[in-house]
C-alpha cells in the first residue's frame, strides 16, 4: 500500500465574537510576536521562580467575526478556499443577531467536522438544554470568560491538534477505501477472467469427455463391424483346414489357409487393444483379483508362444530362479495378458538366440512376485525406451513395416501392471537384446507354501469343472441375421450333434419361441440385429416368463456390452469371432444344468 498522503498542518482559528476587546485578547494569546511572548515568559519565571520555559514558536492562523451571520460566511468562504478553520471560539451572546447556539447549529449543518469552543460569561443556557440543541459530541467544549490565556492556547493547540489528526485518519481512510476499490475491481477483473477460464475449461471438459464417449463408442462399432466378418473369416478358414486335414500338411492350400486364419485372429487382437486402451483412457478397465496361481500362468504363456518361437528358429524357456509362492491374490487373466504380450513381443524382436521368462518369488519383506522377460533379439537404443509405453508408440516407421503391431500392447500392459500393484520397467541396448521386467503385487502371503515347479505340491485350489459335452440330441434356435455366420455356427453345432433352427432377427425368434419354446433346448441370440435386437428379445422372452438359456453371441465385445446382456436375462456371453469349444463347452453345461 503506498504511503499515506500528508498535507500541512491546519492552525486556522477562527474567533466569533462581537467585542473587539476579545479579538485582541484572542490575538495576544494565539498570534504574540516572538519576542513580546519571550519577555512575558521571562518576567511569569521571575514572579514564580520558575526557570522559563523555551518558546512554542507554533503561530496560530486567527480571523476573526463579530457575528454569528459574519461567522458562517467566514466558514464557507474558508472552505472555499480549500483552507477551512480547525477551531472556532464562539461567544453565546452577540446581539443583535444570532446567539452562539445558534451560531454552532448553522455552521455544524454545513461543517460538522469544525472543532467548536463555546466562550460565555453567563449561563444562557444549562448544559442539558445545550446538548439538547447540539446533541452530544466531542466536538463541543465550553470555556468561561474572563478566560484564561493558557486555558484558551491549550484548547486552541489540542483541538487544532485533534482536527488535524481527524483529518489525516480521514485521508488515510480515503486513501485505503481507494485502495480497496482499485483491488476490488482487479480482483472483479480477475474474477471474471477465472469465470471465463472456468467456462472455457469445462466446455473443453465437456467436448472432451464427448470425444472419449464417441471414440468409445466408434470403437465397440467398429469392433462389432470387424468381429462379425472375422467370426465367419477364422470359422471357414477352420473348417476348411480339417476337411483338407492341414493340420500336418504343407500344401501351399494349407499354407494359405493358416495364413488365413493367422491373420484374422491377429486382426481380432487388433480390435481387442483397441478395446482396451479405450476403457483404460475412460477408467472403466477394471482387474478382478482372486486366487491366482503365477507359476500356472506362466507355464500356459511359454505352452502357448512355444511353437512361435520354434517356428522362428529360436528357444523359449520357463525359469523359476527362486521360490515362488503357490498362489497370490492378483488377476490370473489380466496377468497372463501382460505376460503374452511381453513374451510375443520378445519373440517378435529376436531372430536367433531365444527368450527366457523368469519368474523370482517376493524378497524379504517386499509382497511382490517379479517376472522377467530376456530376449537375445534387436534391442533398442536409450532414447526409444524413454518413449516405449506410450500408447501407437514403436521404435520407428521400419519397426511397424517390419514387425507389424499397433504399439498399444506395452502401454496397455503397463496399466494393466499398475492396476495389480505394481509396474514394468525395461533395460536394453541395440543389438544386445531387451529385458522387460514386471512387478506384481501378491497380497498377503502368511501360510502359503514356495514351490519352484508346480509338479512339487498337491493342488490348492479345487480344479475348474470339466463341461459337459454337449449332448447329441441338443435342440438349438440360433437367432443370428448374417447368413455367413448363420451357416458357420449351424456347421458347427451340427457336426457336434445339435440340430438347429435359425431366426433372422429378434422378432423372428420371439415368434419360433412363442410357437412352443420346450422345443428347443437353448437360445444363441445375437445382439445387434434389425427389425428387434438380441437385449429387447431376450428381455421379452423372459418377460413372458420363459426360463431356456440363452446365450449371447455378440460381436459387441465391451464390459458394458456383457452387463447389459446379463441384466436383460442372458445366461452367459460369449464374443465373436467364436471360439468353437468354448461355444460347445457353454451349450453342454447350461443344457446338462437345465436337464
Amino acid at each position: 500500500m503506498s504511503k499515506p498522503r500528508e498535507e500541512p498542518l491546519n492552525r486556522r482559528v477562527l474567533v466569533i465574537d462581537d467585542n473587539e476587546a476579545i479579538h485582541a485578547d484572542f490575538r495576544k494569546v494565539l498570534t504574540p510576536p516572538v519576542a513580546a511572548s519571550a519577555d512575558l515568559l521571562a518576567a511569569e519565571a521571575a514572579l514564580f521562580g520558575a526557570s522559563a520555559p523555551p518558546v512554542d514558536r507554533v503561530a496560530f492562523e486567527l480571523v476573526t467575526a463579530s457575528q454569528g451571520e459574519q461567522g458562517l460566511q467566514c466558514v464557507r468562504a474558508a472552505a472555499a478556499a480549500g483552507a477551512p478553520f480547525a477551531v472556532a471560539f464562539v461567544d453565546m451572546r452577540m446581539p443583535p443577531g444570532w446567539d452562539g447556539i445558534e451560531t454552532i447549529e448553522r455552521i455544524w449543518r454545513e461543517f460538522p467536522e469544525l472543532e467548536i469552543v463555546i466562550c460565555t460569561a453567563f449561563s444562557d443556557y444549562s448544559w442539558a438544554e445545550t446538548l439538547q440543541r447540539l446533541g452530544r459530541t466531542d466536538r463541543l467544549l465550553i470555556v468561561k470568560k474572563p478566560f484564561d490565556h493558557v486555558e484558551v492556547l491549550q484548547a486552541a493547540s489540542a483541538l487544532t491538534h485533534k482536527w488535524n489528526l481527524e483529518r489525516q485518519a480521514q485521508r488515510t481512510m480515503d486513501d485505503l477505501a481507494g485502495v480497496v476499490q482499485q483491488r476490488t475491481a482487479e480482483l472483479m477483473v480477475t474474477h471474471d477472467r477465472l469465470l471465463a477460464v472456468n467456462r472455457e475449461l469445462s466446455a473443453a471438459r465437456d467436448a472432451a469427455e464427448a470425444a472419449n464417449r464417441s471414440k468409445t463408442l466408434f470403437l465397440a462399432n467398429v469392433s462389432h463391424e470387424l468381429r462379425t466378418p472375422m467370426t465367419a473369416i477364422i470359422g471357414y478358414a477352420e473348417i476348411l483346414q480339417d476337411r483338407m486335414a492341414c493340420h500336418s500338411s504343407s500344401t501351399l492350400e494349407c499354407e494359405a489357409l493358416e495364413t488365413i486364419r493367422r491373420n484374422a485372429a491377429h486382426m481380432v487382437c487388433i480390435v481387442g487393444d483397441l478395446l482396451d486402451m479405450a476403457k483404460l483412457e475412460a477408467g472403466k478397465l477394471a482387474v478382478e483379483v482372486q486366487p491366482c496361481e503365477p507359476l500356472r500362468v506362466a507355464e500356459e504363456v511359454v505352452e502357448l508362444l512355444r511353437p512361435k518361437a520354434q517356428a522362428k528358429g529360436i528357444t523359449l524357456d520357463l525359469i523359476v530362479s527362486t521360490p515362488v509362492p503357490v498362489t497370490i491374490a492378483s488377476d490370473p487373466l489380466r496377468l497372463r495378458q501382460i505376460l503374452v504380450n511381453l513374451v510375443d513381443n520378445a519373440i517378435k524382436f529376436t531372430g536367433q538366440g531365444g527368450v527366457q521368462l523368469v519368474v523370482e518369488g517376493p524378497a524379504a519383506g517386499e509382497p511382490k512376485l517379479h517376472f522377467a522377460v530376456v530376449d537375445s533379439g534387436v534391442g533398442m537404443p536409450p532414447d526409444v525406451l524413454q518413449r516405449l509405453f506410450r500408447p501407437f508408440e514403436q521404435a520407428d516407421v521400419s519397426t511397424t513395416r517390419r514387425f507389424g503391431g499397433t504399439g498399444l500392447g506395452l502401454a496397455i500392459s503397463r496399466h494393466l501392471a499398475q492396476l495389480l500393484g505394481g509396474d514394468i520397467a525395461a533395460a536394453s541396448s541395440p543389438g544386445g537384446g531387451s529385458t522387460f521386467r514386471l512387478a506384481v503385487a501378491t497380497g498377503p502371503l502368511d501360510g502359503v507354501p514356495l514351490q519352484v515347479r508346480r509338479d512339487e505340491r498337491a493342488p490348492v485350489l479345487a480344479p475348474a469343472p470339466t463341461p459337459a459335452a454337449t449332448p447329441m440330441s441338443a435342440r438349438v434356435l440360433l437367432v443370428e441375421d448374417g447368413p455367413d455366420n448363420q451357416r458357420l455356427i449351424q456347421h458347427i453345432l451340427q457336426r457336434a450333434g445339435c440340430s438347429v433352427a435359425i431366426a433372422g432377427n429378434g422378432q423372428e425368434g420371439l415368434e419360433r419361441m412363442s410357437a412352443g419354446p420346450a422345443a428347443f433346448d437353448i437360445v444363441l441370440m445375437d445382439m445387434q440385429m434389425p427389425v428387434m435386437d438380441g437385449v429387447t428379445a431376450t428381455r421379452e422372452l423372459r418377460q413372458r416368463g420363459v426360463h431356456t438359456p440363452i446365450v449371447a453371441l455378440t460381436a459387441n465385445a465391451m464390459a458394458a456390452d456383457e452387463q447389459v446382456c446379463m441384466q436383460a436375462g442372458c445366461d452367459a456371453f460369449l464374443t465373436k469371432p467364436i471360439d468353437r469349444k468354448k461355444l460347445l463347452a457353454t451349450i453342454g453345461s447350461l443344457v446338462a444344468a437345465r436337464a
